[in-house]
């Protein structure tokens, strides 16, 4: 059977037999191609993943030192200059000097800081 092909006129089957497919190279390429398109890929979820459990991390220490301030205005704590630790969180009352039932209260951790003036005993 003959076969027409635009550029070349009419070509005997057998050569457009040898045509089909792609070639080894053009295969390994190919590939080549996908494998650094998925690493990239890869990458860029392991680096969101990261990021977080990151972010995590920083909400709970803050979520930490929240409730240690918060525990601190529940329970009216003395008025004396103390440094109190729980839960990793340190909490320094600072004794206000023209009243005597205020203190404020400085409670941080790992770069998180809230300061807020409470009443004391």
């Amino acid at each position: 059977m003959v076969r027409f092909r635009h550029s070349e006129g009419l070509v005997p089957e057998e050569s457009c037999a040898l045509s089909k497919g792609f070639t080894l190279p053009e295969v390994c390429v190919a590939l080549a191609v996908f494998l650094a398109g998925m690493a990239g890929i890869l990458g860029c979820w392991n680096f969101f993943n990261r990021e977080v459990a990151d972010e995590r991390y920083r909400l709970e220490r803050y979520y930490d030192v929240l409730s240690a301030m918060e525990s601190l205005i529940a329970e009216k704590t003395s008025c004396a200059d103390t440094l109190v630790v729980a839960d990793a969180v340190t909490v320094r009352l600072n004794r206000v000097s023209w009243s005597g039932g205020l203190a404020w209260a400085v409670a941080g951790q790992d770069g998180f800081t809230l300061t807020r003036l409470v009443r004391c005993r």
